[in-house]
């Protein structure tokens, strides 16, 4: 379940209807809160309408807390245009509500449903996003002198708890012959066959938001340590199996690593441009 704030300066109006509408419309998919900067009470001509039009009693389910009374969110949605919070965090969404202040009652109606639309969009947008973790740990050993990175495990890999688990996925096949080693079919033997050849195996990522499979869909990265195995072994080059993995190495590891990354073509079965022929003839330089 991803957690996400609803912020506005007082968290007294535009904050409190999108969180309270959020919770109603999507509490399977989301844990909601609304934060600001200033504690008031939320307006009694707000507390009416939603109470006669969602049946949302917001003494209960509403009220007004700072951001930092909260839990750490995966999405900010500014409801207004907050700037206030902490500059390493950028909002993930704006809505760009209209000031609520001074409204009679039927232009607070028409900024309610205004918000409704826009959380509404909200939902379908994220309903299929999910905050996942790098349960499994790297392949290496004190010999191994080259590290492929890919970017974070698919759907079918998180599953098995272990790399490159897609049927179609042709990583496997692509490291067999190169290193004229059989198919393996298993974890062990993967393993095994890694090892023998002095590769090691890792992502660069150990927890974000994503969509499914979908490296174009990563959001709110966390990245693994990877200093934790180039200081236990003799890693002297790093691969990137991927575009994706390349820029987030760059962006995230290469100051503190300090060993460069060569950019592979990625082995999933998404990257249909790339025969087997043509990916061994790309991959033959790690060995």
């Amino acid at each position: 379940m991803l957690k996400v704030a609803f912020v506005d300066i007082s968290n007294l109006a535009r904050s409190q209807i999108a969180a309270a509408i959020c919770k109603k419309l999507a509490p399977d998919i989301f844990e909601v809160y609304s934060v600001g900067k200033e504690l008031k009470s939320i307006d009694k001509n707000i507390k009416k309408i939603m109470k006669e039009i969602y049946d949302i009693d917001m003494d209960k389910n509403q009220y007004t807390k700072l951001i930092s009374e909260i839990p750490k969110v995966d999405i900010i949605v500014s409801t207004g245009g907050e700037t206030f919070l902490d500059n390493s965090r950028k909002f993930d969404e704006k809505f760009k509500l209209k000031d609520i202040d001074g409204k009679n009652e039927d232009e607070l109606k028409e900024i309610i449903f205004n918000i409704e639309e826009k959380v509404i969009k909200f939902i379908k947008k994220y309903e299929k996003y999910e905050r996942a973790n790098h349960t499994f740990e790297p392949i290496y050993d004190e010999n191994s002198r080259i590290l492929i990175l890919g970017s974070f495990p698919s759907v079918k890999s998180r599953e098995e708890s272990f790399y490159y688990g897609h049927p179609r996925n042709r990583f496997w096949e692509v490291v067999s012959k190169i290193t004229k080693t059989e198919l393996p079919h298993n974890i062990d033997e993967k393993k095994s066959m890694l090892l023998k050849n002095n590769i090691a195996i890792w992502d660069v990522i150990k927890s974000c938001i994503i969509k499914g499979s979908s490296d174009s869909s990563i959001k709110d990265v966390e990245v693994n340590d990877i200093n934790t195995i180039i200081k236990k072994s003799k890693i002297e080059k790093i691969y990137a199996n991927g575009d994706k993995a390349f820029k987030l190495y760059n962006k995230y590891c290469k100051n503190d690593i300090g060993i460069e990354i060569e950019k592979l073509p990625s082995t999933s079965p998404a990257n249909a441009a790339y025969s087997m022929e043509k990916l061994i003839d790309e991959w033959k330089i790690i060995k």
